[in-house]
Order: C-alpha cells, then sequence, then structure tokens
C-alpha cells in the first residue's frame, strides 16, 4: 500500500486515463503508464528496495525501464541510470566507487544494441557490501569526461523541477498534444529531463525510434547531431508536420544543419548545457544556427569569467567529491560570447585549464 508522497507524482498524475503518452511498437496511455509504475513499485519493493535505497539501472532502453525509474522515484530510491554503451571496465569502476544495494538491468543479448524496445525482461540483483544512500540526490549520472576519469553526478528532485520550469519558459518548446521524436538517450539528461519529463509536463506525445511508431507525423524532433546528419540523407522520407528540430550533446557542424534543412524545411536550433546545471540555452527555431546556441533559459544564473561561462549552482552536484566546492558557481570550462544584442551564447572551444569533468553541449555527452 502506498503510504507517501514522492516529488514527481504530480508529473505522473497528469491527464486523463486514456490519454495518449508515448508510442513505440505500440501506443503507451497515461492509465497503462501509472498501471505500470504502480505494479513495478510493488515488484521492487519485494525485492527490498525503499527510502534511502541505491540502485544502479542498465540495459536496454525502453518503456520497462522509463516505468522501473519512476516506481523507484515513487519508492524513494536513489537511482543512477548508466547509459547502454558504457563499457564494462567504466561501469566496474563506477559500481566500485559508488557501492550501490542493487543492481537493475533490462533486455537480453538478443537485444543489445537495438535502439528501444517496448517491454523487456528485468533482473534484479543485491549487490554484497551496497551502501544506502548518504546524500538527498535522487537521480546519479555518470559524466565520461574529456580527460580521465569521469565524476558522478547527482540531481536532487528540487533541481530537476526547477529545470523542468526553465524549458517549460522558453518559446517554442513541445506543448500539449504535440508529437515529440525523441532520438536522445533516456539515461542523459536532456533524454529524461528535457524529452521524458517535459513530455509528461506539458502533455507531448512522445515517439520512440521503433518500426511501427508514426515517426513521420512528429512536430518536433530531439537528437544528436548525428540524427540530424542521418535524417538529413536523400534517402530518409521527409516528415509531414515538422516545426521544430533540438539538437544537443555535440557540435552541430553547418553541413548537417543545411543537409537537414533542405530535406525537411526546418531549421535545427540547439541545446546546450552540462550533466551538472541541465540545460542552459536553447534555440528552439534554429535563428542562429550553428552560430549560437540560443539564450539562457529563463532562471538560470550565468557569468563570464575570463572568457569562461560560469552557472551558479545552489549546491555542489558531486556525490563523491575530491575537489573543494568553491562557492556557488560551477565552471562549464566552455570559452563563450555573449552576444550584446541579441543575448545568445556562442560557444568558442575549451578553456586550456578545462578538465574532463564537463562536457561540451548537453548533458554529459
Amino acid at each position: 500500500m502506498k503510504t507517501r508522497s514522492w516529488w514527481g507524482e504530480d508529473l505522473l498524475g497528469r491527464g486523463t486515463d486514456d490519454e495518449l503518452w508515448a508510442c513505440g511498437e505500440r501506443a503507451v496511455t497515461r492509465g497503462k503508464l501509472r498501471a505500470e509504475v504502480a505494479w513495478l513499485a510493488g515488484a521492487y519493493r519485494h525485492h527490498g528496495i525503499g527510502a534511502g535505497t541505491t540502485v544502479a539501472l542498465h540495459g536496454t532502453p525502453s518503456f520497462t525501464q522509463m516505468w522501473s525509474v519512476f516506481a523507484l522515484w515513487e519508492l524513494g530510491a536513489q537511482i543512477a541510470l548508466i547509459e547502454q554503451k558504457t563499457c564494462l571496465a567504466e561501469m566496474t569502476c563506477l559500481l566500485g566507487r559508488w557501492r550501490p544495494q542493487y543492481f537493475v538491468t533490462f533486455g537480453g543479448s538478443g537485444r543489445r544494441h537495438r535502439p528501444f524496445t517496448d517491454e523487456c525482461e528485468v533482473l534484479v540483483r543485491r549487490l554484497p557490501g551496497g551502501e544506502p544512500a548518504s546524500t538527498g540526490h535522487g537521480l546519479l549520472q555518470l559524466s565520461s569526461g574529456t580527460t580521465g576519469a569521469g565524476k558522478l553526478i547527482g540531481r536532487t528532485p528540487e533541481s530537476i523541477l526547477a529545470e523542468l520550469g526553465r524549458i517549460a519558459a522558453v518559446d517554442g518548446v513541445p506543448g500539449p498534444g504535440e508529437l515529440v521524436l525523441l532520438l536522445n538517450s533516456t539515461a542523459r539528461s536532456f533524454g529524461l529531463v528535457g524529452g521524458v519529463l517535459h513530455g509528461l509536463d506539458t502533455g507531448a506525445v512522445l515517439l520512440f525510434p521503433a518500426p511501427a511508431a508514426p515517426t513521420r507525423a512528429a512536430d518536433v524532433v530531439l537528437g544528436e547531431p548525428r540524427d540530424f546528419a542521418r535524417l538529413g540523407e536523400d534517402s530518409v522520407e521527409p516528415f509531414t508536420s515538422l516545426r521544430a528540430a533540438i539538437s544537443s550533446g555535440d557540435v552541430l557542424r553547418r553541413d548537417v544543419f543545411d543537409r537537414f534543412r533542405a530535406r525537411h524545411g526546418v531549421r535545427v536550433g540547439q541545446a546546450y548545457g552540462t550533466t551538472e546545471t541541465g540545460v542552459i540555452s536553447m534555440d528552439v527555431a534554429g535563428r542562429f544556427a550553428v552560430s549560437g546556441v540560443g539564450k539562457p533559459v529563463p532562471g538560470i544564473r550565468i557569468r563570464v569569467a575570463n572568457g569562461v561561462l560560469d552557472v551558479h549552482l545552489a549546491r555542489s552536484p558531486y556525490v563523491m567529491e575530491s575537489d573543494p566546492w568553491n562557492g556557488g558557481w560551477l565552471s562549464t570550462g566552455d570559452r563563450v560570447r555573449r552576444d550584446p544584442v541579441t543575448g545568445s551564447l556562442q560557444l568558442l572551444g575549451r578553456a586550456e585549464h578545462a578538465g574532463g569533468d564537463l562536457e561540451l553541449l548537453e548533458i554529459a555527452g
């Protein structure tokens, strides 16, 4: 029996039971979403998972994985989302440093390289020597870094909800009833927060890259530059009602921008941020093409110190911190210029002193 509320209950509870939530191989309503989350919460509770339990999740991108994320959050667990492509050595290093109590895997070996599947098997393993949560972070993600070992980065429920509010305040983001083709990994910040959670927040319907999904009917596409490069190829059938395309996760090249625009008649915009901060700026309409990543999102506090972009955070995002926290300002390590007329940020590359804690353009990609 459910005895406590959780921070995302309002998001999960929005909409009627017959309202469409997402499409993969089949359509899933919000009622189906809530029913699956409730069932999985009971299953995970039976395994001994509850408030403060630490759980690592890895495997096939799927509805099952997303339902599990919500179910574990409902139970009050601290979860780490490990991207499907994470190598064994990196995963072993992470598990050895963080020491979660449970490791949950999704899908068998035959589905390992599929971009998405509706439902898959779940394996729950209790790990010896696991430790409960020692921080208030609800979501942990691994920043692979550009050099050396990455850091385990934590997001509190408050920071996730604040980011949702900032994204919703940006002109042109997906709205109620719009079909959003989500090509970003849901194990990364923009895929999870800017895609899955934003859809719950606004009533946008998610389309996942499954053969039976009506992807050609998408109103908005969210993806990485490599996705837009593929979609710009001559062999790709044009979208029927596309109005926006938002790239994140890496540098958007001019040739990719031009080919996509020529094929689909839409300029590719950009979303920029880091795993630690979430979204910092967005250009939904592609107004600045590849020369800028848009204006800072409403509510974000930034400054440019010696040409490098800093973002203000209320607390350190690092779960296992090796460096002292210097006030409330976090350096992104990205050199930027802010256009004095438009206010858009232009990325100029990495600062020479920047280490491997943050990545360019996203959200840890």
